[in-house]
């Protein structure tokens, strides 16, 4: 047999009731040239049984069992077994549109530099119904990196990725602890894809996704153990994504302690027009950027905010003209 172009990674743990819905959008695809692969973390509401139903003989693909993991760890065996070029994201309670597989696949034959695709999502509910979306995702790729310096920002399970580019970057990892339980895996994994690619994100929503109260990402930011999570992936990839050597810079930058923050947001622009190209000038003149950088400033940073003010007043005249 041929080896398909695309190959989903779902890991799931208590998919029902909304597994069967997720499979039926795979299976509804315009696009047929894939296998589904899903690793089952302990699940114990009738995933395996829907598994079997759907996995090999609806849809082609393997499931794996017996060996619970973390997402983060679940992400990357499913990456090892992968045998196709191309990965696509998604969740066991979201819903692809029909042609999310093809719309993607085309974009990144148009543009071979992009590691990754993402695109904009429509939001539900647990019971399906659209709701009011939360934001709105950034689409280019130097609005998507500079959102990144903050939180992830280019929606997981709607992403193609390229295999290459995931191994390159070695894979997905999880690095929790007793004193840490919690590691923020997404973000982790773009700081380190965006430290070393380009990514985009299509303007149209190619996924339903669902908002689900008991899901682990929403549990983690009731905790506030999110928040911990994410300060610690940034410190972990700070040098390759923003080029900050100093953990101690980073941080300070990250906590809004630092005592003059200009110097360091003129860095990562620096370094950031190494990883896509554009120019230090042409970003300070863009808004994600600016926005972004304000973030980070202590309120004693007289100086950095009258600078980003000056910056800004610039962008609304540009905006008006």
């Amino acid at each position: 047999m041929s080896v398909p172009t695309v190959t989903w990674i779902i890991p799931v743990l208590n998919g029902m009731p909304f597994l069967p819905e997720a499979l039926e959008s795979i299976r509804r695809q315009t696009c047929q040239d894939h296998e589904v692969l899903v690793w089952d973390n302990g699940s114990t509401d009738g995933t395996l049984e829907v598994l079997r139903e759907w996995i090999p003989t609806r849809l082609p693909g393997r499931v794996f069992t017996g060996e619970p993991l973390s997402l983060g760890l679940s992400l990357r065996r499913l990456v090892e077994q992968v045998r196709t070029p191309l990965i696509a994201r998604m969740d066991a309670d979201d819903i692809c549109e029909p042609d999310r597989l093809a719309e993607q696949i085309a974009h990144l034959k148009k543009h071979p530099e992009l590691a990754v695709i993402g695109s904009e999502r429509t939001s539900i509910d647990i019971s399906g119904q659209e709701m009011p979306r939360r934001s709105v995702f950034p689409t280019s790729g130097p609005d998507i990196r500079h959102a990144t310096l903050r939180a992830p920002r280019i929606l997981h399970p709607s992403v193609l990725m390229r295999r290459k580019a995931i191994l390159e970057i070695g894979n997905y990892q999880d690095h929790s602890t007793a004193e840490h339980p919690y590691w923020c895996e997404d973000y982790d994994f773009w700081l380190r894809i965006l430290g070393h690619h380009q990514v985009a994100a299509l303007p149209q929503p190619l996924i339903r996704y669902r908002y689900n109260p008991a899901s682990l990402t929403e549990t983690e930011m009731r905790l506030n153990r999110s928040a911990n999570a994410k300060r610690r992936a940034w410190l972990m990839n700070c040098e390759s994504f923003a080029g900050i050597s100093s953990t101690s810079v980073a941080a300070r930058l990250w906590d809004r302690r630092l005592f003059l923050a200009m110097p360091v947001i003129l860095g990562i622009a620096r370094h950031f027009h190494k990883r896509d190209g554009l120019s230090v000038g042409d970003r300070l003149n863009m808004e994600s950027f600016v926005r972004i950088s304000q973030s980070y400033l202590r309120r004693e940073d007289i100086v950095t905010r009258v600078w980003l003010r000056a910056l800004s007043r610039k962008i609304a005249i540009s905006y008006n003209e």
